[in-house]
């Protein structure tokens, strides 16, 4: 299924339905467990495109569009290099001591 294919099947009421049913068992998302907002997507865990139109619930989870960014580009790493989790975390967890856990818009209130 190419790209056309998969923007023409989410416009069906199958799917939209679906979205629907996802969004009320997650309504939130499922990596930050912020609320929704309006233009969040509904992450397809299977990847293969011959599968895009198996819609059983647990393959798929609601990301907002950062968090869904996010997680692609970890994931195309990842695959070829799964320490990268553990330095991200590293680099994480140094940030969080040095700064002791406030983020730059922090600073901008002192």
């Amino acid at each position: 299924m190419n790209g056309k294919e998969k923007e023409k099947f989410r416009r069906t009421s199958t799917w939209k339905a679906f979205k629907k049913l996802m969004d009320k068992l997650q309504p939130f998302d499922y990596v930050t467990k912020k609320k929704l907002t309006k233009r969040h997507q509904l992450h397809h865990l299977d990847l293969n495109p011959e599968h895009y139109t198996i819609l059983e619930e647990k393959k798929f989870i609601n990301l907002n569009p950062e968090t869904h960014k996010i997680i692609h580009w970890i994931y195309s790493r990842y695959t070829r290099d799964p320490e990268i989790i553990n330095r991200i975390k590293e680099v994480i967890d140094i940030m969080c001591e040095i700064n002791k856990g406030k983020d730059v818009k922090d600073f901008d209130k002192e």
